[in-house]
């Protein structure tokens, strides 16, 4: 596993740190070099727009990922959350393919309204509506990806900006924790993972993809695969999932009150096939619970089973409620 910080940079260095870091794993591919982490406008843009040093295609970066069969979109961008509000950072598209004739997801997508506002939405044929039977969402707006700001950011701006985070990736995908306390009243905080379920109960045809969000604006998002999506303003941010998702919020995530034992007590969140929960499919083991009051300070340190883990206690400059949960930190 790579793990990278506690460190303060640019939204534009955590997107080359994240890229980076992925693919010195034999399962990740560069899938499109059009795509690129630049921020320079090119002479011509392949859909004849009027190139900007905004467009999408020079502030991110997009991967193959053989082990789960997905193309991963990384591009800076702000625009409405799933609550109707502003969120800014790293946005994520995920894809069953890629168009690389006219560089786009292809195939099942997530790219969802906000990603219109620099020019990725209009070639896309199966948007987040048409890719997913079990869908609930407050609000048709961002959803996946690694939020730090609650206003709308434009990429120039975004590359600009400092935010602190923690990054661990490995083969099997990554999570991240990032905190902005130096955006004045728009800091928030945020955890969000990636998490290819390689040791699922049964031999379940959907993509083997658990991933979520997790912010101090109370706002989150929960996915299994192209299975079922589910975003919303609610949930707990000492929980990794949410009672109406695919992934349930696990417990516990509290440490023995006594000051001679330091083990650490959590359940593994459990994925299922669809927000009825009722059909388990494989365990969460990027991302597990930190109790805000009887959990881990952020920092600590702890191990269970082989696995090491960091735990992530930060708000960001607007609010004083802290994301907590634990990170796989190896």
């Amino acid at each position: 596993m790579t793990v990278i910080g506690e460190k303060t940079a640019t939204w534009s260095t955590l997107l080359d740190d994240l890229a980076g870091a992925l693919l010195t794993f034999s399962n990740w591919s560069d899938a499109d070099s059009y795509v690129v982490n630049d921020g320079t406008a090119k002479s011509d843009n392949y859909d004849d727009s009027s190139p900007s040093e905004n467009d999408w295609h020079n502030n991110g970066r997009v991967l193959q990922d053989s082990k789960t069969g997905l193309y991963l979109l990384m591009y800076l961008h702000g625009s409405y959350n799933i609550d109707g509000n502003y969120w800014s950072g790293v946005r994520f598209v995920l894809s069953t393919d890629w168009e690389s004739a006219e560089h786009h997801p292809a195939g099942y997508t997530t790219i969802e309204s906000g990603d219109a506002r620099d020019g990725l939405r209009e070639f896309v044929g199966n948007q987040r509506p048409q890719s997913y039977d079990d869908l609930n969402t407050d609000k048709d707006g961002l959803g996946f990806g690694i939020w730090g700001s609650s206003n709308s950011l434009i990429a120039s701006t975004l590359r600009e900006t400092e935010i602190s985070y923690l990054l661990a990736v490995n083969a099997d995908g990554f999570n991240s924790g990032v905190w902005n306390d130096n955006d004045g009243n728009d800091g928030i905080a945020s955890v969000t993972f990636y998490d290819y379920l390689s040791d699922r109960f049964f031999d379940d045809p959907g993509a083997p993809l658990a991933f979520g969000v997790t912010s101090s604006m109370d706002d989150n998002v929960h996915g299994y695969g192209f299975s079922s999506f589910h975003g919303s303003n609610g949930g707990t941010r000492d929980r990794v999932g949410y009672g109406g998702s695919a992934i349930e919020e696990a417990d516990w995530g509290i440490i023995n009150p006594s000051s001679e034992d330091d083990t650490f007590f959590f359940r593994y969140p459990a994925v299922f096939k669809n927000s009825g929960q009722t059909v388990p499919v494989a365990y969460v083991r990027e991302v597990i619970p930190n109790d805000t009051e009887e959990g881990g300070a952020h920092g600590d340190d702890f191990s269970h089973d082989g696995t090491d883990y960091k735990n992530f206690k930060q708000s960001g400059a607007s609010s004083s409620n802290p994301v907590s949960l634990g990170l796989r930190h190896e």
